[in-house]
């Protein structure tokens, strides 16, 4: 399905995007903006940013939490569209504060496809993660391997996914769940649970060395944000209810070698030092996008390198912090 077609479908639907000021939500959320939907932003503002929402006649921004707004039953009785993205995220803060972390990715999900039964909403895109896997026997990763969480996010994340597919199966929500890996892309993060990407170029734009945690042979699937919205609209219109896809490039860069491209490409001369492995994370993930490919279109599009400098040229506008 080509871009242009596919954004057509959208045109004047009802969408709710709930944490659509976050990172990956309001690329969403301008994306569907643009194909000519009309969009309600659900975000507690805690990661969220409303600097990252422009403001449109056909968006309405919602303030609250996902687990308690009063107003979000009739939200969601008037949206075509539910796309969940509303998550505490971060494997190492949700160890430490796994209440909650249960609270929002659990609770709030299941509220939320509670309140989808018996509407007209034609699908429920769920964003879960490539976490729920754990540490594979083997990689890639396609939908049908084991699972073994190894944080309370991991593990919260695949609760929602659970949920979402007994909702489909109880209450008739049409729900689908779609598995990121490792996305990038702008704006940049300036939070605590900020990816590798951002964090390294904060790094290398104060003159500070690179820090891997582990002895950067870990690999991981970096997939840039604009092919996570294609992959989020294309589940919406493609993809049959109760099914679940992996979202990433289906290529795996170690950690070390995404340090030296970015010091390559920054022409910096910082040094990369190492310290312990943390806990709750994975050494190697890399996606088998087959089924996303095969069912919904999917075709991820932005090359690593090319996406590392459309954000370094965004560094360099901003002013060193």
């Amino acid at each position: 399905m080509k871009h242009d077609e596919l954004s057509s479908r959208f045109r004047d639907a009802r969408c709710l995007v709930t944490g659509g000021a976050g990172f990956i939500g309001s690329n969403l959320t301008r994306r569907l903006l643009a194909a000519g939907a009309r969009v309600t932003v659900l975000d507690n503002f805690v990661t969220g940013r409303r600097r990252n929402l422009a403001a449109a006649d056909a968006l309405t921004v919602v303030e609250g939490d996902v687990c308690s707004l009063p107003e979000l039953p009739e939200i969601v009785s008037e949206s075509d569209y539910v796309f969940h993205l509303a998550a505490q995220v971060g494997n190492v803060k949700s160890i430490e504060d796994p209440e909650a972390d249960a609270r929002t990715n659990v609770s709030g999900s299941v509220r939320l496809l509670h309140l989808c039964k018996g509407t007209a909403v034609k699908k429920v895109v769920y964003a879960s993660s490539s976490a729920i896997f754990g540490e594979s026997e083997k990689v890639p990763v396609d939908e049908e391997a084991s699972t073994a969480p190894a944080s309370s996010y991991a593990l919260s994340k695949l609760a929602g996914e659970q949920y979402a597919l007994l909702a489909r199966s109880l209450w008739g929500v049409p729900a689908v769940c779609l598995r990121y890996f490792n996305v990038y892309g702008l704006p940049m993060e300036d939070n605590e649970y900020t990816g590798v990407i951002s964090i390294f170029f904060k790094r290398l734009q104060a003159g500070e060395p690179l820090l891997i945690f582990g002895d950067g042979h870990q690999t991981r699937d970096f997939v840039h944000v604009a092919d996570v919205v294609q992959a989020n609209l294309l589940a919406a219109q493609r993809a049959t209810p109760g099914r679940v896809y992996n979202v990433g490039s289906g290529r795996g860069t170690s950690i070390r070698q995404l340090a030296e491209t970015m010091i390559e490409l920054t022409g910096k001369d910082s040094e990369i030092i190492f310290a312990a492995f943390r806990a709750g994370e994975v050494r190697d993930s890399l996606a088998d996008v087959r089924r996303a490919r095969t069912e919904l279109g999917f075709a991820p599009e932005v090359e690593l390198r090319q996406g590392l400098a459309e954000m370094w040229e965004n560094v360099c506008r901003s002013p060193a912090t």
